[in-house]
């Protein structure tokens, strides 16, 4: 197949650029493989290419070249797609490099298009064509700037084929971001070549490390604990290659504490691979990690390797006290330690430089185009077909899923369904089918939460199911509450706006379920059935102000028995703590206290019913009240609460105003009641 990597440029030492074209030179032993890139720079590269992978450059800025783009107008606009930091005053891919992009898209015979940069996501998830869709994540999308954050989780994602992560702990996280495309983020750990050099002989009394010299990667920890170590191994030295802008820090921090022949800032090198065996120990020092390329080089290397635990890459790349060493995340004194014990320990050094050589293969080109292809099998299978079903809630709250019929075909004896937490925050349900069948148990089965359906084989293809109908009769009277367990528990499934199959699942221990609202000039009137509460005679009906949680309202209830309680809200008085701007509504979340102040809450709310949201469908009268009120100052006032203070201490004139009162249920189907000025 032919496969299209995108990148802004390769003209710069960066970890993507060596991955990208680690991953493209790998690929092209079996596959047409090409980097298209949105500006070039220079002439030469600072990686190692393979020489059948194409390069195609859509903007050419060297001004010596024939091609050179630097004197169009366009190549000094910024571009309309391609989000840019509004901050940014320079223009680096420019409104002439997205133009060409968007044409190069629209006329490719890729099969595949792979982005490895965010930013150029946006641009290729408007793409329409056929040709499968990929997004390469080399960092951590949680931590980018909002100007590509949000595009890409609510707009390009969704449109994607597949979202590729460097480690597992990404891609719960991730999947934890933006729900709606969990089942198409695939683990694909950097591609990592043999070094081609000899194994380092662990007999040279260095150490060595390397990357961006930046503040998250820590530098300064390592120079320190080589500064604990240092009287004790005179004779050992750190080298530390790389640039950036801690440069004249590290400088500083070395001279001040007196190693400044033994502690070395080498520079960037590329490739590395041939300094790194010079050393004995390698180290990574890191606070934030998504992969960590040199780590890998350096295990592949036969170095003694260590690095702190940080969240992500190296505790997926080497295992402690086998094939390296992690320490404690930000413990300098821990790694001046593992230091000294490495130093001295030769036959230490010996054993995890011998496994991190065995370990480190799983990186290279083999495994790495092994995976491409598995994700990509998996990502066709999941594009070219859907999957539908039919769900029944049974009397007593199973749901019944019928698959149609076919759907199974090709997912071979270990198919089987399995129920997804929207929210990341339950771990997978797994349904076994029966000729197309599977039923998921109304109590035990899922945690409250909204959940997605798909199709698994067994191994790693997932399809989200559609939802053909949902016969839900059965939940307009439900058999609740529950006599065990929770007291309420009730799965409804449901169509979503893409139609895709969702489970909708509430679970309450306690539960004040709503019965009737009843709407007067004078008052509204809630009558709630109680499930599961054991009422005191101090039990209250509390309101919280949704804007200030400390401003609460305490309601007796007029009526309290074994199953139901009643409660009034007098509407003059919610009206008259209205203290806001004519502007803005005031609203109050209403829930049971079931002991009286300071004991448990129960919130009050409309759940046990086959109405899946319930502020769409249930609509009470709206009481209107004439109420005197200051008029309000004009906007000088540098805060809210400065104008609320000039309200009452001020002699304001006074205005006749009318103020709505309206019941109502949340998104979450809470009861409240919202104060308006109309």
């Amino acid at each position: 197949m032919k496969i299209s990597f995108l990148v802004r440029d390769l003209c710069h030492m960066g970890g993507v650029v060596s991955a990208t074209q680690n991953m493209a030179s790998a690929l092209a032993e079996r596959h047409q493989v090409e980097i298209v890139s949105l500006r070039r720079i220079q002439d030469s590269l600072h990686f190692p290419l393979d020489s059948r992978v194409s390069r195609i450059s859509l903007t050419d800025m060297r001004p010596h070249s024939p091609l050179y783009d630097g004197d169009d107008p366009l190549s000094g606009e910024f571009p309309i797609l391609y989000p840019y930091p509004p901050t940014d005053k320079t223009v680096v891919v420019s409104r002439l490099a997205e133009r060409r992009l968007v044409e190069f898209l629209g006329a490719t015979d890729a099969d595949v298009v792979i982005s490895s940069n965010p930013r150029i996501t946006t641009v290729l998830a408007r793409c329409d064509r056929e040709f499968l869709k990929i997004a390469q994540e080399h960092s951590m999308p949680s931590i980018y700037g909002r100007e590509v954050r949000d595009p890409l989780f609510a707009e390009a994602y969704p449109r994607l084929d597949g979202i590729t992560v460097l480690t597992p702990e990404e891609k719960r996280n991730l999947s934890r971001l933006v729900p709606d495309v969990a089942h198409r983020i695939y683990v694909l750990p950097n591609c990592v070549p043999d070094p081609g050099v000899a194994l380092a002989t662990l007999d040279r009394k260095v150490i060595v490390s390397g990357g961006l010299l930046k503040k998250h990667k820590n530098f300064s920890a390592l120079v320190e604990a080589f500064s604990e170590m240092a009287s004790a191994y005179p004779d050992w030295s750190l080298r530390i290659y790389g640039s950036g802008p801690e440069g004249r820090a590290l400088r500083k921090q070395i001279n001040e504490a007196g190693l400044s022949d033994r502690v070395l800032l080498m520079g960037p090198v590329s490739p590395i691979s041939e300094e790194l065996s010079k050393g004995s120990v390698f180290v990574l020092p890191s606070l934030r990690e998504p992969f960590g390329v040199v780590l890998v080089e350096a295990m592949a290397s036969g170095l003694a390797t260590v690095a702190m635990d940080c969240d992500h890459g190296p505790r997926n790349i080497l295992t402690d006290d086998v094939d390296g060493i992690l320490t404690p995340r930000g413990d300098t004194a821990a790694l001046a330690a593992v230091l000294k014990r490495l130093a001295g320990d030769p036959r230490l050094r010996e054993r995890l430089g011998s496994a991190a050589v065995e370990s480190a293969r799983r990186f290279g080109p083999g495994p790495s185009v092994d995976r491409v292809e598995g994700i990509l099998s998996a990502v066709r299978t999941c594009a070219s077909r859907s999957v539908a079903a039919h769900c029944l809630v049974t009397e007593v709250g199973d749901v019944q899923l019928t698959l149609a019929e076919g759907s199974t075909d090709g997912f071979g004896p270990d198919a089987t369904l399995v129920c997804r937490d929207l929210g990341g925050e339950s771990p997978d349900v797994r349904l076994p089918l029966s000729e197309g069948r599977a039923v998921l148990p109304g109590r035990g089965a899922l945690a409250e939460g909204t959940w997605q359906v798909l199709l698994w084989d067994g191994v790693s293809r997932e399809v989200p199911l559609l939802c053909s109908g949902s016969d839900t009769k059965a939940l307009v009277t439900p058999a609740l509450p529950h006599l065990t367990g929770p007291a309420l528990e009730i799965v409804l499934p449901y169509k979503d706006q893409d139609g895709s199959l969702r489970l909708r699942s509430r679970v309450r221990d306690q539960h004040a379920e709503v019965v009737s609202v009843t709407c007067s000039p004078m008052e509204v009137k809630v009558l709630a059935q109680v499930w599961g509460l054991a009422l005191s005679g101090d039990a209250v009906v509390e309101a919280v102000n949704r804007r200030d949680s400390e401003r609460t309202l305490n309601f007796r209830p007029d009526r309290i028995d074994r199953e139901q309680l009643e409660f009034k809200v007098s509407c003059a008085s919610l009206s008259s703590i209205h203290h806001l701007p004519t502007s803005m509504d005031e609203i109050w979340d209403f829930r049971v206290l079931p002991s009286g102040p300071g004991g448990a809450v129960v919130p009050v709310a409309k759940l046990a019913t086959d109405v899946l949201q319930p502020s769409r469908v249930y609509s009470y009268p709206r009481p209107v009240l004439e109420v005197k009120s200051p008029v309000m100052p004009s906007n000088t006032a540098r805060s809210l609460r400065q104008r609320l203070r000039l309200v009452r201490t001020t002699g304001q004139p006074v205005t006749a105003l009318r103020r709505e009162i309206r019941p109502y249920y949340t998104q979450n189907a809470q009861f409240a009641i919202r104060t308006v000025t109309v």
